[in-house]
């Protein structure tokens, strides 16, 4: 059975308000359901559920999706583990080389687990650990924190765990495989952690998926040593902490990041327990869209210093990409997480209020960092913050960074807009043009044509024959979800068999959204955008040709170009309802 098959077979035989009901506590109003949203904190419901086309969506923070979304986000599952823990779950029976991955990566997870209580239990019991056990008190760390994160020590032995695991050929291969042990000429083996605090990192369901060790010697190289990237750990992919804090963050929405684990430890201890922290990497665009599925509020938490100064640029750019604009906190220059909290008293308060003095919005991050780079060199200034802007994609976002830059940096909105932007001819043609289109078709036609062939199957074709398909921007998000939907009507698929979540969660959005109140009237001034949009990138065509010399200049040409141009300037703006 293939994914595709699984996906269908699934979503026949789960019925999704027996899933959401195991999660949420849900009231019948006409033929939906409704009751609190499980990813956000709210009094009144806004959470519905639509038991004949099997979707879901808060009206609250927005998510959607169908059964298999749901589970995606409320297990903090990818698609792939979800579709398989379903498929166990409904008790179908799929081909064995479809699980032999997972059940490869449990095992090897399992290896790990055990590893993490063997070094657990050497910092509880061990007399070599009493250092161990010192440096955790010297930095703060209750014993209660130990036992909630598992926290272990690593013996300067440096073939101690190799000798518990040699026991077992099959354990031995599994741990070289994960780094935790390696060959060494003598032919036996020599452990990767040797007089190290251990810290155990699980994923998002609670399997340990690998480690990173904190050397006891203040001159040890290096500070810290992570798990090699194996089967089952992606630093690129893990925020560690996530599985003790993953609950938290849902019922808050929202999230603090930091880059040490000793940050997240202090920080959970003080009743922070909505944070996470990268695993000694750099944020990546896959850490973003995880944190994006639990909450949209976050709040970058880096060191005090230029390193993490510049690291909170970076993670900027990446939320910016994502359509966040994350929260940012400046402490004092030389602090970090861990060092700042342990400086405070209880008696300060907790710590979201202690932070609230050092925190800004990231603009106004960007304008504290760029105030004197601004004044003595703005060409500079203005170029890098392009660059750290120009991957936005959403326009209600995109539109305020284009305000930002035009007032910082006292120059007309449309030459930022044209700077933002790849196709710069393009843009600048088009810029007075979509805040026309902002005035009629809202500020995001392509949703309301998407919600429209949504609602209105039937006139898929016609809108298609009047050039539909010409004049789809990519740079919208719904692109892709207008393409996808209309080829599956031309095929005679049911949209809600399209194997992507992403596409789901945008389709049960617009099955929820409110009708048109006039059909006919928005099919009429949808056709009438078209072909403004058509006419508009005509004439697009016609300057880049003009300005390439790539046409003659010949008096018939010259009218036909000015008609073509007249007769699209004539074309009134049109206003959906």
């Amino acid at each position: 059975m293939s994914f595709e098959e699984l996906y269908s077979e699934i979503k026949s035989r789960l019925n999704i308000l027996d899933l959401v009901s195991q999660y949420v506590k849900l009231k019948r109003v006409g033929k939906n359901y409704v009751g609190l949203c499980p990813f956000h904190s709210e009094r009144t419901p806004s959470f519905t559920v639509s038991p004949d086309r099997g979707i879901f969506k808060c009206f609250g923070c927005g998510v959607a999706g169908d059964v298999i979304t749901f589970y995606m986000k409320i297990k903090g599952l990818d698609f792939k583990q979800a579709i398989l823990d379903l498929a166990e779950r409904c008790g179908i029976s799929v081909d064995e080389s479809l699980f032999a991955q997972k059940r490869k990566e449990k095992t090897l997870a399992e290896l790990n687990y055990k590893v993490a209580r063997f070094y657990h239990a050497q910092l509880l019991r061990s007399e070599e650990a009493e250092k161990a056990r010192a440096y955790l008190k010297e930095r703060g760390i209750s014993e209660e924190t130990v036992r909630d994160f598992m926290l272990g020590y690593a013996s300067s032995n440096g073939r101690i765990l190799s000798s518990l695991l040699r026991v077992d050929a099959k354990e031995i291969k599994q741990a070289e495989e994960l780094g935790l042990i390696r060959r060494v000429e003598d032919g036996g083996y020599i452990d990767l952690f040797r007089d190290r605090v251990m810290i155990p990192i699980f994923n998002e369901a609670g399997e340990c998926v690998g480690f990173a060790g904190r050397t006891l010697d203040p001159k040890g190289e290096p500070k810290y040593l992570n798990s090699p990237d194996s089967q089952i750990f992606k630093k690129s992919e893990i925020l560690y902490g996530l599985f003790q804090t993953k609950k938290q963050i849902k019922q808050k929405g929202k999230a603090y990041i930091v880059e040490g684990y000793f940050d997240l430890l202090t920080l959970w201890q003080r009743g922070l327990d909505n944070v996470v922290a990268t695993c000694g990497t750099a944020l990546t665009e896959r850490h973003v869209a995880k944190l994006k599925n639990l909450a949209e509020d976050i709040t970058l938490l880096f060191d005090g210093d230029e390193a993490g100064r510049k690291a909170t640029l970076r993670a900027i750019s990446l939320f910016i990409a994502q359509g966040i604009l994350p929260n940012c906190v400046v402490l004092p220059y030389g602090e970090d997480p861990d060092s700042f909290f342990r400086s405070k008293g209880e008696v300060e308060g907790p710590p979201d209020a202690i932070l609230a003095s050092f925190t800004f919005n990231a603009l106004e991050f960007i304008q504290k960092e760029y105030q004197e780079k601004v004044l003595s060199k703005p060409k500079s200034a203005f170029e890098e913050l392009v660059e750290l802007f120009k991957s936005c994609r959403d326009p209600f976002l995109k539109k305020r960074l284009i305000s930002f830059l035009a007032t910082l940096f006292d120059i007309p909105s449309q030459e930022v807009a044209k700077a933002l932007s790849t196709g710069i001819e393009r843009d600048e043609v088009s810029e007075e043009y979509r805040e026309t289109v902002e005035e009629g078709l809202c500020s995001h036609p392509y949703r309301i044509i998407a919600q429209y062939l949504v609602n209105y199957p039937k006139e898929a074709q016609t809108l298609k024959e009047a050039g539909l398909l010409e004049i789809l921007d990519d740079s919208s998000p719904y692109t892709e979800f207008i393409r996808t939907l209309l080829s599956a009507y031309d095929a005679g698929v049911d949209p809600q068999e399209i194997l992507d979540p992403f596409f789901q969660e945008i389709y049960s959005d617009l099955f929820f959204s409110p009708p048109f109140e006039d059909e006919r009237s928005a099919f009429e001034q949808i056709l009438h955008f078209i072909m403004k949009e058509r006419a508009r990138l005509k004439i697009e065509r016609i300057k880049e040709c003009l300005e390439k010399g790539e046409v003659s200049f010949e008096k018939g040409n010259i009218e036909q170009y000015l008609y073509q141009i007249k007769h699209t300037l004539r074309l009134k703006s049109c206003k959906i309802t």
